[in-house]
């Protein structure tokens, strides 16, 4: 399967655009591909064969032309459905969480993991040797944040040390699996991750820091019902194969979609809400960082 770069590809797609507007009616043929994006949190570092086999089984299953394409930034994974170059998404909650305020995305399947988990554990994660017992221990020392879209990486691990009063010196470091990489390595003292993060030897739980929903799989509005419908069911059908299922485990370790119940995202949404009044100034230009600012709105 042919590989495309992501600069290569979003430079075409943006002249697409120009020529043709990506009118509704050929979205989904091979000029005018079904864009699937996937956050750059949630991109298999430096190997882009899952994206290719998952773009490969979508669009056979679907009946769709369909692309799969890693985002640059947790910013363009929110800007790209507003600009109407991105179809669906599997983005990081809160990316989806501020594409669906921002573009009025859809929430039509949610990401599972495990065997058929919907909701995980934030953590803060040290070495295994680290004697720390609590994270007032960790002041002073540096932290290993994911990015600042991320919910177990940032915004709840965040409002947990600042809670217990704990100032840290903090830096994001792009993914979950560079954080952990940069606390094996010993550049950080602790990072926020998720709890299967403390599977890998050497490292332990500090704290936990709250549960999460799984995220949601962001459906851009507008997108034609039956073309969204064709793109669920292939996406549903993943896990039945193995190279579906070895391509989904490479993406954020996901296992398979299901339905998304209602209410799924008002909880996390009006604690992220008020998370965001105050762990953005832990970091240097945090004023500037996209926040949450409307209630959630219950809507598919």
């Amino acid at each position: 399967m042919r590989t495309v770069s992501r600069t290569a590809f979003f430079a075409a797609l943006s002249a697409l655009c120009a020529c043709v507007g990506r009118s509704e009616s050929r979205i989904g043929t091979p000029a005018v591909p079904l864009v699937v994006l996937v956050s750059p949190a949630h991109a298999p570092s430096g190997d882009t064969e899952p994206l290719r086999v998952l773009e490969y089984l979508l669009s056979s299953q679907s009946g769709l032309s369909v692309v799969v394409q890693a985002a640059a930034t947790p910013a363009d994974a929110i800007e790209l459905f507003g600009r109407r170059m991105a179809d669906a998404g599997i983005l990081t909650l809160d990316e989806a969480l501020l594409a669906k305020e921002e573009y009025g995305v859809r929430f039509d399947l949610q990401v599972l993991r495990g065997k058929g988990d919907k909701e995980y554990d934030a953590v803060i994660l040290v070495k295994a040797k680290n004697k720390a017992k609590s994270v007032s221990e960790l002041k002073g020392k540096p932290f290993g944040f994911v990015d600042p879209y991320s919910v177990s990486g940032f915004l709840l691990p965040a409002q947990h040390l600042k809670k217990a009063g704990v100032e840290v010196e903090s830096e994001f470091l792009g993914g979950h699996a560079k954080a952990l990489q940069a606390l094996l390595e010993g550049g950080v003292a602790a990072i926020a991750t998720y709890e299967d993060a403390a599977k890998s030897k050497g490292v332990r739980i500090l704290a936990k820091t709250g549960v999460v929903p799984n995220e949601p799989v962001a459906f851009r509005k507008g997108l034609r019902p039956e073309k969204r419908e064709a793109l669920m069911k292939a996406m549903k059908a993943l896990a039945d194969s193995e190279e579906g299922r070895k391509a989904l485990l490479a993406v954020a370790g996901i296992t398979g979609f299901g339905p998304v119940e209602d209410g799924a995202y008002r909880g996390v949404h009006e604690s992220l809400q008020e998370a965001e009044k105050t762990v953005y100034d832990l970091v240097p230009g945090g004023d500037e960082i996209r926040r949450l600012n409307q209630p959630y709105v219950d809507v598919r």
